[in-house]
């Protein structure tokens, strides 16, 4: 059997540290580049043009661009506690009751 010589096993470990901590450091970067770009004033004015309060929540903003429901409809409440669903649920999302067809 081969015995790796010094310099050799700090290679390897050295190579083992970057595999474990590169990844993280990533995401890190990733997602304070992410946090930088949501408080972009571009993407504010953008916001403000397109109709939407500072306040909204990114997926109602995305889910309304694309057509789907941001609110559910106050139509199909939930006999059983009141809870507005959205119009395609079946059960309520809040007591798990049947909702009326």
């Amino acid at each position: 059997m081969n015995d790796p010589g010094t310099l050799e096993l700090v290679g390897r470990l050295a190579v083992a540290a970057f595999v474990m901590i590169a990844p993280t450091l990533l995401f890190l970067g990733l997602l304070r580049g992410l946090e930088k770009l949501r408080d972009d004033a571009v993407i504010d004015r953008w916001m403000r043009e397109q109709g939407h309060e500072m306040e909204d929540d990114v997926l109602t903003v995305l889910a309304s661009g694309i057509g789907l429901e941001s609110e559910p409809d106050s139509s199909n409440r939930c006999p059983a506690c009141g809870n507005p669903n959205a119009s395609t649920a079946r059960y309520c999302r809040e007591c798990l009751a049947r909702l009326p067809s």
